[in-house]
């Protein structure tokens, strides 16, 4: 019998083993600590990529440009990263695909002091904007307000670039400016501050992309049962996200720098209702980035060149991918 459980126990060892050598290493990163930057934290601390046969390193890289150009040299096969650097990218010829997105609108807000007097977007005329940098989904937001007042950004509002968004807070909290756009954890403190909600991008409902997931088409061409299994954990982790808050808070707290509690369950809640029931870019979150292109090669361009809906398409069986992506 002992040498009986001895034989059973070493094939259980040897099948471990395999399973184990099996695993294929990746390397997956990500531009922010931000929650739509999440599913691949959670796909490794709860084992979902270890499930689906992948070792995965993940790492932080910032700088959208820098992280594109470390995934085209090859250095990491999946990078989370501001969709605007992606397409751009694409557009200037390299081998970048978008596979998914955690959200396709702004969960930026506007916030103003109660002593500047401002009441309505159309009181910013004369005013100045924060934001945390030029180009950034912050600056964006801003300038689609400012238009969506009658208003021209640079000419009746200054845009004034602060660095990132808890420059911006500290800003606003200390009555250096009346108006800033705020997103994540910088949000708390501006509150806090006693700032007011002059326009929140989820309400309005602005077209904006966040945590922009890419990889090129050299990987998927090489390796696409890998990254079929790599997005099935992608969605698995998007679906715990959304409905497991619990199980995400240890989770954003480990990946944002050790943030309290308390900031983690602020952060997750900010994003929880806007992200998707998966993670499809939407046609006119991409058609946005376009128009806002000064570059005349974008006009030759269409949303569709920028993506690879195919995996989503395998793992939905529900038609959901469509309706995202079209509506």
């Amino acid at each position: 019998m002992r040498k009986i459980f001895a034989a059973f126990a070493g094939c259980l060892l040897c099948f471990s083993l395999g399973r184990a050598l099996a695993a294929q290493k990746i390397r997956v990163a990500f531009v922010s600590p931000s929650p739509t930057q999440s599913p691949p934290w959670i796909a490794k601390e709860t084992g979902i990529f270890a499930k689906h046969g992948l070792d995965a390193d993940v790492i932080l890289l910032t700088g959208s440009p820098r992280l594109v150009q470390a995934l085209i040299g090859g250095d990491v096969d999946y990078a989370i990263v501001g969709v605007t650097a992606a397409m751009r990218a694409h557009m200037r010829g390299a081998d970048v695909v978008i596979l998914a997105t955690a959200t396709n609108v702004s969960n930026m807000k506007l916030l103003v002091s109660r002593k500047s007097g401002i009441r309505q977007l159309e009181d910013l005329k004369g005013r100045a904007v924060g934001v945390s940098q030029y180009g950034s989904e912050a600056d964006a937001f801003a300038r689609t307000l400012v238009s969506k007042a009658g208003l021209r950004p640079d000419k009746d509002v200054a845009i004034l670039q602060l660095g990132g968004h808890p420059q911006v807070a500290m800003a606003l909290a200390a009555g250096g400016i009346e108006a800033g756009v705020v997103g994540g954890l910088a949000l708390l403190t501006v509150e806090k501050s006693g700032a007011v909600v002059l326009a929140n991008g989820a309400k309005l409902k602005i077209i904006a992309m966040s945590g922009t997931l890419v990889t090129s088409r050299g990987h998927v061409q090489r390796n696409r049962d890998s990254v079929l299994r790599f997005m099935r954990a992608y969605v698995e982790a998007f679906h715990y996200f959304k409905t497991n808050r619990d199980g995400t808070i240890p989770i954003l707290q480990k990946y944002m720098g050790g943030i309290s509690s308390e900031q983690a369950r602020f952060v997750y809640d900010e994003v929880a209702d806007i992200f998707e029931e998966l993670p499809v870019p939407a046609e006119k979150g991409l058609q946005a980035v376009l128009d806002r292109e000064s570059d005349p090669k974008a006009k030759s361009f269409k949303p569709a060149d920028f993506i690879d809906l195919s995996f989503l398409k395998e793992i939905d069986r529900g038609g959901l991918v469509e309706k995202i992506y079209r509506k």
